[in-house]
């Protein structure tokens, strides 16, 4: 167990992960899922104040960092026409009921079950992007997603009360940036053949 204040070298690390993104987008070397990228901007804004209400420190700015960097690179995607990439009908179902999921939050007064539901609109808000990693890697940055998986691997390991406010999000974030690490992976080859 690393001490508490490693979350937040976790999570600056993990921003990283995501400025790295903002860069490869800019260039037009990634073309993020706006839709995806626009969710997963607002979705950890909403844990961030779930998890300040519950009184979770360091932690929290996990999620903080987590909601910032992709509104950035959601800005950012429309600077260069080759960082587009077109949504389709499903995206906007899922998008749907994230918002559903979100509504449902600010409906309850309970914190852990805010907390719950803005999860399931993340990882919702997650699943085009996940789709498009797996059928089109090439679209997506690698190592963006590998140098977030490690910042938030860090987060992990400084977990010192294990309970569902203080833990959920950052282990949601390493699965998920490991994931996403592991199938855009696959289009270095694509990229290394077509150079």
């Amino acid at each position: 167990m690393l001490p508490e204040y490693c979350a937040i070298v976790g999570a600056i690390i993990g921003s990283l992960g995501g400025c790295y993104y903002l860069y490869e987008t800019i260039v037009g070397n990634a073309q993020p899922n706006r839709i995806t990228w626009l969710l997963w901007g607002i979705f950890p804004m909403v844990i961030f104040v779930a998890q300040r209400a519950q009184g979770v420190e360091g932690l929290s700015w996990a999620s903080f960092v987590a909601g910032f960097t992709p509104l950035l690179v959601v800005a950012a995607s429309f600077f260069n026409k080759n960082a587009f990439w077109k949504s389709e009908p499903r995206d906007y179902y899922l998008m749907a009921a994230a918002i559903i999921g979100i509504i449902l939050w600010a409906m309850t007064d309970n914190p852990n079950l805010a907390l719950l539901f803005s999860l399931l609109a993340d990882m919702l808000a997650g699943t085009p992007t996940l789709i498009k990693a797996f059928r089109h890697p090439h679209s997506e940055s690698w190592v963006a997603y590998a140098i977030s998986t490690f910042g938030f691997g860090i987060c992990v390991l400084s977990v010192h009360a294990y309970n569902f406010a203080s833990t959920t999000f950052v282990a949601y974030l390493f699965v998920l940036n490991g994931a996403l690490a592991v199938l855009a992976s696959r289009g270095r080859a694509h990229r290394q053949t077509a150079a």
